[in-house]
């Protein structure tokens, strides 16, 4: 029998045979081409990552001797540690590092002014930055399109919560939200029967796209209620707010760009990439959790890569979670291999620690990771 390939094919097939020849066994990087089809999230080629120039091993957590009722998420800001929790009255409890001296509890539920729907995360849709003095986190109320700015240092101080309504008439449940500057956002969010999940700009209240933004608006799911979750990511932007990072849970590559179009770069971790129509066609017991959480610092941003099996993720985890580290040119720097299962983490540069979180268990440590600054 016969194959008949499209000219497409054939440039795609002659144009990956090529890159394989050319490449090295030592190589940490290798790129090669992507078709361009609905079934990728990504540009038009793949950067490789099949090896990591530093190799970690962390020993066992410790447990953190606080307790923390209801804890969910956290984040690490210099020297404060902001926890969300589901406690009504508390939503978010901070803490000195690394003593853990209890600083206040703050932000409630309610559909009041300045109130929430639900618990706020502490790493999602939130901007924490320094304003003169003091700390602020810009948090992004999901349920009623709205901006909040919370003043840490200043409801320490008070012993009450410090906030400001920002804006008011953002669209709301956006999956993804971040802030470019004045005014000017980026949102992701769901279209076409929730098939799609599609990236736009937001600048003084006018909607747009651009050609960068577009390539990735390309990917779709052929049945949103069964399938959404296969696109869902975590978004971040880099520290001086020129770089964007989008990190999905169920594929095994992400992409980091920049919108000028100066950077532009789908990074995998695997040679065969996850496609959407085949994974659809996958029971859901049977999909891969890939990546669970994404933390950025000044000089480099970190991963969570869990590669779980849905079956057993919710019954006899099996694959012991890495941190994979890249500097903002998507270069690897170092994988962090644990002997721990947990589902979030953030560093404490100050104190060369890594504290992680298990949702599973609860399970709330940290891990000395000296060796990494080494």
């Amino acid at each position: 029998m016969k194959i008949k390939y499209t000219l497409n094919q054939l440039l795609f097939l002659t144009w990956t045979m090529l890159i394989a020849c050319s490449q090295k066994p030592d190589e940490k990087v290798f790129v090669q081409a992507v078709p361009q089809t609905s079934n990728y999230m990504t540009f038009d080629s793949i950067h490789v990552v099949n090896r990591f120039p530093k190799f970690h091993a962390v020993e066992k957590g410790q447990d953190v001797k606080i307790e923390i009722i209801g804890l969910w998420n956290f984040e690490i800001i210099d020297s404060l540690i902001v926890t969300a929790t589901m406690n009504s009255r508390g939503l978010w409890q901070v803490y000195n590092l690394p003593d853990f001296d209890h600083l206040g509890s703050f932000l409630s539920l309610g559909e009041g002014p300045k109130q929430f729907f639900k618990s706020p995360s502490v790493g999602d849709k939130v901007l924490f930055r320094s304003e003169g003095n003091d700390i602020t986190a810009l948090i992004y109320e999901f349920t009623k399109g709205e901006l909040i700015k919370f003043n840490l240092n200043q409801s320490i101080k008070l012993g009450q919560d410090s906030l400001e309504q920002v804006e008011d008439d953002l669209p709301p449940f956006l999956f993804d939200f971040l802030i470019l500057g004045q005014d000017h956002y980026y949102l992701r969010q769901p279209e076409n029967q929730e098939t799609k999940q599609n990236r736009y700009l937001l600048f003084q209240g006018q909607l747009s796209s651009n050609s960068l933004l577009d390539q990735l608006n390309r990917a779709e799911v052929s049945n949103g209620m069964l399938n959404m979750s296969l696109m869902a990511s975590m978004t971040r932007i880099s520290p001086d707010r020129d770089k964007i990072l989008e990190m999905y849970f169920r594929l095994n590559y992400f992409n980091l760009y920049s919108l000028d179009g100066s950077l532009k770069k789908t990074i995998a971790i695997e040679p065969t990439l996850d496609d959407l129509n085949l994974l659809e066609k996958v029971p859901q017991p049977e999909r891969n959790y890939r990546f669970s959480d994404v933390r950025v610092y000044d000089d480099f941003f970190a991963l969570l890569h869990l590669n779980e099996l849905e079956q057993d993720f919710a019954t006899e985890r099996k694959s012991l979670p890495e941190i994979l580290i890249f500097d903002w040119d998507g270069n690897p720097i170092s994988k962090l291999v644990f002997k721990d299962f947990f589902t979030s983490f953030d560093f404490d540069l100050a104190n060369k620690k890594v504290y992680t979180f298990d949702s599973q268990t609860d399970q709330f440590k940290f891990h000395e990771v000296t060796q990494f600054w080494n």
